[in-house]
C-alpha cells in the first residue's frame, strides 16, 4: 500500500519528504489549504498527520509477511501554534515496540498499536501533536 495514492492524500499533494531527513510526510501550501486567519487549516494538519501514521506503521511493519488490516480507533490532537508555508511530519511508537507488536499480531491476530505524530513547519517549529491508536488485525 502506498498512502500517497489514497485519493484524498492525491487530492491533498501529499509527498513523501527528502529522504535525507528525519521527516515521512510533507505538504506544500496552498491558498485552498487556509482558514480565516490565514493559516494552515486545522483539518489539514491532521490529515497529514493521520496520513504520516499509517505510512510510519507501514515502513515500520513493512517486512512482516502478515496481511492486515488498519483502521483508526483513537485520536489525540493538540494544536501549539498556527502553521505557515510547507509543514513536515514525523512520527514514533509509544509504550510499545516492535517485537511485542509482532508478538500479539501473530498470537492474538490483532493488536492496538499507539503513534505518536508531530507536526513542524518550514522553520521546523512544532505546530501540532498528535496520538494515534490504531487498531490492527491479521487477515
Amino acid at each position: 500500500m502506498n498512502v500517497l495514492e489514497i485519493p484524498f492524500n492525491k487530492f491533498l499533494g501529499l509527498e513523501y519528504a527528502d529522504s535525507e531527513s528525519n521527516f515521512i510526510l510533507k505538504l506544500d501550501c496552498k491558498a485552498e489549504y487556509l482558514n480565516h486567519l490565514g493559516t494552515i487549516h486545522a483539518s489539514v494538519l491532521f490529515a497529514l498527520a493521520e496520513s504520516s501514521s499509517g505510512e510510519f506503521l507501514l515502513k515500520k511493519f513493512i517486512d512482516l509477511k502478515l496481511e492486515f488490516i488498519p483502521v483508526v480507533r483513537k485520536v489525540e490532537v493538540k494544536y501549539s501554534r498556527p502553521a505557515m508555508g510547507t509543514v513536515f511530519s514525523r512520527a514514533y511508537l509509544i509504550d510499545s515496540n516492535p517485537e511485542e507488536i509482532l508478538n500479539e499480531l501473530t498470537t492474538r491476530k490483532r493488536v492496538i498499536i499507539k503513534v505518536g505524530v508531530d507536526i513542524y513547519n518550514s522553520n521546523t517549529e512544532k505546530v501540532l501533536t498528535s496520538f494515534f491508536d490504531w487498531f490492527i488485525s491479521s487477515i
